[in-house]
């Protein structure tokens, strides 16, 4: 894996400026913390452009922008930073999504106490996410990975809903019990570096050299998948989500569903498949088994929710299910996909929350029965809907699109049945989809009841805007995403196929 330094450390610095601004915070007065959190957010943003712009897409697998220091030499412990294609677009996902919560947050009237802390809160988030998906030594990741949970537990506990302790809790014990697998999962493979080559490292470079025998190797590839899995979430480890996301913020909805969630299928393709390809080739009928039981359960699951955020939620563990199950049938199509369908759902994902957090704005509930026909009198927010909703349908043109067709083209790779039940799945996804457009579009409700409504403008206009023109741009123009990570991809199978 070629590895390219930089002379201007890139990386570093979206870590640094997000966490920065949010330390400025705690001294401002309180009239200049959202303009303050919107231009830390901002820029960081623009600086991820510029790493779009600069990467060099000719060098295939390459880490580029990387940097290294050192923090423990006795462990030989590193900040090493760096990006590839899988990294990127990840990256690029987090500054985007950052901003739009954000932005989202600077009108939301439920956000109307303790601005100091909460606009805090999002920004260590966006740090530690880039972090996460920066890194290259797995004690690094570990720690962003855990970082992670800290902001996020407040953001539900604080500006949360009515059963947002219980939630807040069940969150936060889910994961940070589920990460002690994958602690001990890093520690094993830094033992057995250090075995092999009489050295510890915790470099992603060195333990990729790193070979085991079946048996310990399927062992340790279970350490890490109950992790990832449970951050993803997969079914049955996925009942602390519905909870989360339907007691969270609007915009702490956002930034989980949208990005906290990728870490985990990020980390999947990332380490498990990375670290453990023989595992990952002997155990890839359970893992397809798993992804194709959570496309179709969650699916059914969504159909019969009442609260809309609850709705979406499901449907967002339903679309895991179909990025896992792609990453696992570990060929090409499937590989490309389950990465271009991490990007599409978090995008869709995170405008379907707001969908429900603008509503809620106006009718004070999440009941489905009680935002029938609610977008009617509202004609730009009825087309942002729509277009959200196809494209998180799988419409071609959507963003979805892709993902869920290379996923059935990855599947007839091994039989028409497979293909089939993914068929199935996204047949799920269309109904549960329109379900939910009856409900806002068609049904009936009073009309004196709506029609003073305002359309939406300002600010949350914007937010919606910054996610529905990228959706578009997945949809009509794929090849300038898969041109991100095909290197990456190509080196992720030569691993496999052990070329590598």
């Amino acid at each position: 894996m070629e590895i390219v330094r930089t002379d201007f450390p890139f990386v570093s610095l979206s870590i640094a400026i997000p966490a920065l601004f949010s330390l400025l915070l705690v001294f401002v007065n309180e009239r200049f913390i959202k303009p303050l959190s919107l231009i830390g957010s901002g820029i960081t943003f623009l600086l991820s452009l510029c790493v779009i712009y600069l990467f060099d897409y000719s060098r295939g697998a390459a880490v580029q922008f990387y940097e290294e220091y050192v923090i423990l030499q006795e462990l030989n412990i590193k900040l090493s930073l760096g990006l590839d294609g899988l990294s990127l677009l990840m990256y690029l996902l987090t500054t985007l999504v950052s901003l739009v919560a954000i932005v989202w947050s600077v009108r939301d009237k439920q956000i109307n106490f303790r601005l100091r802390e909460y606009f805090f809160a999002f920004l260590m988030t966006e740090s530690f996410l880039i972090g996460v998906f920066a890194s290259f030594d797995l004690i690094v990741f570990y720690v962003f990975y855990e970082l992670t949970l800290i902001p996020m537990l407040f953001a539900i506990g604080v500006w949360g809903y009515k059963l947002r302790l219980y939630s807040a809790y069940k969150f936060f014990i889910y994961i940070f019990v589920s990460s002690l697998f994958l602690l001990l999962g890093i520690v094993s493979v830094a033992v057995v570096h250090y075995t092999d080559k009489g050295s510890f490292s915790f470099s992603y470079f060195d333990l990729l050299k790193n070979s085991y025998p079946m048996g310990f190797e399927i062992f340790l590839f279970l350490l890490f998948f109950i992790a990832f899995a449970v951050k993803t979430p997969l079914v049955p480890f996925h009942t602390w989500l519905p909870d989360a996301h339907g007691e969270a913020p609007t915009a702490g909805s956002v930034v989980l569903a949208a990005v906290l969630l990728k870490m985990g299928t990020y980390a999947l393709l990332r380490f498990n498949i990375g670290l453990f390809p023989e595992a990952s080739i002997k155990l890839m009928p359970l893992m397809v088994a798993i992804g194709i039981v959570t496309i179709i359960y969650a699916s059914w699951m969504t159909i019969v929710q009442n609260n809309i955020k609850r709705f979406v939620a499901y449907s967002s563990v339903s679309h895991m299910g179909f990025v896992v199950t792609a990453m696992f049938l570990l060929n090409y199509e499937g590989l490309r996909a389950s990465v271009i369908e991490m990007f599409a759902h978090g995008m869709t994902s995170a405008s379907l929350f707001m969908v429900a957090g603008f509503i809620y704005g106006r009718l004070h509930t999440f009941n489905m029965e009680n935002l029938r026909g609610s977008v009617k009198f509202m004609p730009v927010f009825a087309l942002i809907v729509a277009t959200t909703s196809f494209a998180a349908m799988g419409l071609p043109g959507g963003s979805s699109f892709w993902g869920k067709f290379l996923t059935m083209l990855a599947a007839r790779e091994y039989s028409y049945s497979l293909a089939l039940l993914v068929l199935v799945g996204g047949f799920f996804s269309a109904a549960y989809v329109l379900f939910m457009l009856k409900t806002l579009f068609l049904d009936v409700r009073e009309e004196s009841i709506l029609i003073h409504f305002t359309d939406i403008r300002g600010f949350k206009l914007a937010s919606f805007v910054m996610l529905v023109l990228p959706m578009l741009l997945v949809g009509f123009f794929p090849h300038l995403f898969f041109n991100m990570f095909e290197g990456s991809i190509n080196f992720v199978l030569k691993n496999l196929l052990g070329l590598e």
